[in-house]
């Protein structure tokens, strides 16, 4: 083969590399297993654990308080979680509530599981007293699929996790 077959081969092959990286396949939302837990005002604290019973949220991106909100695609509700687990802003969708909810808080207990591999994520009720507490207890799950940045029109179930 003479020198202007190998160049056009070398073209020919260049070509269809460029072809080939600019090619990208429909992404897919990151699927994980994780200890899913229950969190609200009553058990909510600022930052420091002595100071129960508020709304605060330390990564307050979408809502300026921890709410459950619609649990929506476009009105997620709050979890917290190790932000080396999720980073905050990040929504998922929990296949087991039919819910959205985005990752805006932190929790202790979270990042300690963290540290043990042991992934787990507290997701933020509606209610006060022992209604809360007996909802939290309830649905409490030992391993829940979580799909990270999910696509939007998954199914949503109306009304509070606790109905």
């Amino acid at each position: 083969m003479n020198q202007i077959g190998v160049g056009r081969l070398a073209l020919i092959g260049l070509a269809t590399l460029v072809a080939l990286s600019s090619f990208t396949s429909p992404s897919r939302p990151d699927v994980l297993s994780s200890y899913v837990t229950f969190y609200g005002f009553d058990d909510n604290d600022d930052g420091d654990p002595t100071h129960l019973g508020t709304d605060i949220i330390s990564h307050a991106l979408i809502h300026a308080s921890a709410t459950e909100d619609d649990g929506t695609y476009d009105r997620p509700g709050t979890l917290a979680t190790d932000t080396r687990l999720i980073p905050p802003g990040t929504k998922v969708y929990v296949p087991a509530l039919k819910r959205y909810y985005v990752m805006e808080d932190t929790c202790v207990e979270c990042s300690e599981d963290w540290l043990n591999n042991k992934p787990h994520v507290d997701l933020y009720v509606s209610g006060t007293g022992d209604k809360l507490a007996a909802c939290e207890d309830r649905l409490t799950m030992e391993s829940a699929k979580i799909i990270l940045a999910p696509p939007a029109g998954l199914p949503v179930k109306q009304g509070s996790a606790c109905d």
